[in-house]
């Protein structure tokens, strides 16, 4: 039971970037590998909104004072928002200036387009913010009680909260507003959406401002469960939300939050069981090798997720 609530905990965190990475794929057809980079830009900002307010202290960035109430909460939303504006406006701008010019280009032109962003942006924070690790604040006060047998703290209790009210806002959006209609309309037929008057600029832009949104807050609950942020965060995670998308069906927005939640699952159970199978010879730091195994074994059997649909070539 303890394995399963670690492994909901850190799945939402998954879920929130594998959407980033199906919605992108649903429009444009094309994986954005800078979409990590995104995510780990998420919590870097939040961690300059804290600093600049004062709110954290030190070489650690421990809090300056205990946040009880409405300071709790408006510090709270101010990183959320925030990291979800920042990441979310960055990556429309890269959308911009970078991929759409190269929309009407072969799809490895924007592959490789994405990585050298990925690097682009790696690199540049690296040198704004210094390659150490950065210690990152809870933000809420460490409450923890029994349930099942297992510890559960207020911590990973907000995490799936944040994440499920994110998720059920983003259903509305894509199935119940004009907005979800063009995104749709767009990932069904470019050309035929253009006739019908839809902006396709537009909603691919706010594609990219939603998508990345949700990566920056990702990264955000991340850093704030595992207490630590740093320029290079975001490979691993985007690798892992990459693999959670591709597992629940790539371009599929319900597939993409299964997906996530499965892999941190599987990925948390596993890590806590190598051990005792392998009788110590293979520890928890294997615990990464879980998303690119089961990624190969997606694509070796099922290259269109658990939600996907069948494509011909397929």
């Amino acid at each position: 039971m303890q394995q399963i609530i670690n492994g909901l905990n850190i799945g939402c965190v998954y879920a929130m970037l594998a959407l980033g990475y199906s919605m992108v794929y649903g429009v444009l057809r094309m994986i954005n590998f800078a979409h990590g980079e995104l995510f780990m830009l998420g919590a870097m900002a939040a961690l300059a909104i804290l600093q600049l307010t004062g709110a954290v202290a030190g070489r650690f960035n421990v809090m300056a004072q205990q946040l009880t109430g409405v300071s709790l909460i408006a510090f709270l939303a101010a990183c959320l928002i925030g990291s979800a504006v920042f990441s979310g406006v960055l990556g429309a701008l890269v959308e911009r200036s970078v991929y759409r010019p190269l929309r009407a280009a072969a799809s490895t032109s924007l592959a490789i387009a994405a990585m050298g962003v990925s690097t682009v942006l790696q690199n540049v924070t690296m040198i704004v913010g210094k390659p150490n690790i950065k210690g990152f604040p809870r933000l809420i006060p460490r409450h923890s009680f029994t349930f099942l047998g297992a510890i559960v703290d207020n911590m990973q209790l907000f995490i799936a909260g944040a994440a499920i009210v994110v998720l059920v806002v983003l259903f509305y959006v894509v199935n119940r507003t004009y907005l979800g209609r063009c995104i749709r309309a767009t990932a069904e037929d470019r050309e035929a959406a253009v006739l019908m008057g839809v902006n396709v600029n537009r909603t691919v832009a706010m594609v990219f401002l939603i998508g990345s949104g949700l990566g920056g807050m990702g990264g955000v609950l991340y850093s704030m469960y595992y207490e630590y942020a740093y320029y290079g965060m975001g490979a691993v995670a985007g690798t892992k939300g990459f693999a959670a998308a591709v597992l629940g069906g790539i371009g599929n927005i319900p597939g993409a939050a299964v997906g996530g939640i499965l892999l941190g699952v599987i990925e948390t159970a596993g890590a806590g069981y190598l051990p005792l199978i392998t009788q110590g010879q293979l520890g928890a730091e294997w615990r990464n090798a879980f998303a690119f195994i089961i990624l190969v074994l997606v694509l070796l059997f099922r290259q269109q997720g658990l939600f996907g649909e069948r494509t011909e070539k397929e």
